[in-house]
């Protein structure tokens, strides 16, 4: 099902002569500044920074792709879509997530423009189901929809995460339209649940009039993020080291940074299955805490 409506999302999308991606001179990827530096334990830097930056759907617990991604760029010169694919295919292979082969149907969707806001606008219009697939659990609020289509942000993004099955991988509800199916709860307990959440698919649409003077491996590393994670498009990131920062002034963002890789590293690899939202959270949590801490030790 999530398939065909990731597939009516591409259908939607006219071929566009979006344009022409202007790389600058690649420069180091950030380095770290020392996590006790604004005062705050590790762990309590941790949490702030996963609550701030994180934005699963209300009422679910954080998501991810367990399944293969199949990015489709379009609006850039085929070169630059090109080394974009690449960038975000090593990032998600750095945390474990397969890549499928060239003339897959895609699971990712990114377009370049010149109107970000007139895009978003006109993607909505077009392919409402595929942004609001089911009543609850899919995707985030009307607000937040309303802002992917009028916000001036240089990259915007909307996830579609679907809640399955541990047990199968099968949807656990009913997308608009569609007969609820049977659920099947087995060795459920206070720690443990049968549903996950994995992301289904992601819309990011790049205004290329508005991403200034950041190099294009920048803003693939990005656009890699807002693949790999549901992202808050409203979170403060003032106070962290994250290639979010990219577009604020005074910042010297090159590249994903060790908080970046680090939360994606404990995303991917804590358990998906636990109870609650706080039981999670705690969980990823406690993961970015023991990376950071060794990455610290490490001299990282």
């Amino acid at each position: 099902m999530f398939a065909a409506l990731a597939s009516a999302l591409v259908l939607a999308i006219a071929p566009q002569d979006g344009p022409p991606a202007a790389p600058t001179q690649e420069q180091p990827a950030g380095q770290l500044d020392d996590v006790l530096v604004d005062g705050r334990r590790l762990e309590d830097a941790a949490r702030a920074f996963i609550e701030e930056v994180g934005a699963p759907p209300p009422g679910t617990r954080p998501g991810r792709w367990n399944s293969e991604i199949c990015v489709s760029v379009t609006g850039m010169q085929p070169r630059f879509a090109q080394l974009m694919i690449d960038q975000i295919a090593r990032r998600a292979l750095d945390v474990g997530v397969d890549v499928e082969a060239p003339g897959c149907r895609p699971n990712v969707i990114i377009l370049a423009t010149d109107d970000g806001r007139a895009l978003a606008s006109s993607l909505v219009e077009d392919a409402g189901l595929g942004f609001q697939p089911a009543h609850s659990s899919t995707n985030l609020t009307r607000s937040a929809l309303r802002r992917f289509r009028t916000s001036r942000a240089p990259v915007r993004w909307w996830h579609v995460t679907i809640p399955v099955l541990v047990a199968t991988g099968e949807p656990a509800i009913a997308f608009k339209g569609q007969p609820a199916p049977t659920v099947t709860v087995r060795d459920a307990s206070r720690l443990r649940s049968n549903i996950r959440y994995d992301i289904g698919w992601v819309v990011i649409v790049i205004d290329m009039s508005r991403t200034g003077n950041a190099s294009f491996g920048a803003l693939s590393d990005y656009v890699a993020f807002a693949t790999l994670t549901q992202l808050d498009a409203t979170a403060d990131t003032s106070r962290d080291d994250t290639i979010l920062n990219l577009f604020e002034e005074n910042r010297q963002v090159t590249g994903l940074t060790d908080w970046d890789r680090d939360y994606l590293a404990a995303l991917y690899t804590s358990r998906t299955d636990r109870a609650t939202i706080g039981q999670q959270l705690n969980d990823l949590v406690r993961s970015l805490t023991d990376i950071r801490r060794s990455s610290v030790e490490a001299g990282d």
